[in-house]
């Protein structure tokens, strides 16, 4: 069930003849599965974080599904509530349930800071938002603006909710950090790799 190209097209005999024209040699596998002998995809992986199932990609995966983007200005309005967060612009193509995530930061410099994460559009403070990706980076005070960061999801903690004002979103924004710290305190890497990306 492998095809590729315009209007996926492209199939292992077109891969085949392609090599024998070009000179590279093809080998066919079997299709990988899951324990539950479930084909693992990265239609079924993009399915799992449609979503917001990141826990479950990851463990298919077998790493951390991690983005990576510019840490860009914005309006400032996380540092005035008390939750200063690095905001990032993802592709269009971001295939990610947007709501709240519990998540692990990794700068240039390759430090690591465990957060919390919005991904959407902001619904209480912008009714026309683009989408977003705010971390909440924790015990972190500095400038982030214009660096080049990761950021690996490790639990969907909620939807976006439409508050009635700013006060019920801080009191729900320090409840997502004590949940995000309780999920983050726990867990261990899924392999090799994932070690390297986010532990």
């Amino acid at each position: 069930d492998f095809h590729f190209g315009k209007d996926r097209q492209g199939g292992p005999a077109y891969l085949m003849a392609a090599g024998e024209r070009h000179g590279f040699g093809v080998t066919l596998v079997d299709a990988f599965r899951d324990e539950g002998a479930e084909v693992v995809s990265s239609s079924r992986i993009r399915a799992l974080l449609c979503e917001g199932a990141v826990a479950a990609a990851a463990s298919l995966l077998g790493y951390r599904f991690t983005v990576e983007s510019e840490v860009i200005g914005g309006q400032q309005l996380g540092r005035t509530l008390g939750f200063p967060t690095a905001n990032m612009r993802l592709s269009l193509e971001a295939t990610l349930k947007e709501g709240i995530y519990a998540v692990r930061f990794r700068r240039a410099d390759g430090t690591l800071h465990d957060g919390v994460a919005s991904f959407g559009r902001r619904p209480t403070v912008d009714d026309n938002g683009a989408p977003l990706l705010e971390t909440f980076v924790f015990d972190f005070s500095g400038d982030l603006y214009g660096e080049i960061c990761a950021v690996s999801f490790f639990g969907f903690l909620r939807a976006e909710v439409k508050f009635d004002g700013l006060d019920a979103l801080v009191a729900q924004m320090k409840r997502d950090e004590v949940e995000a710290r309780a999920l983050l305190a726990g867990v261990r890497p899924l392999s090799d790799l994932d070690a390297g990306i986010a532990f």
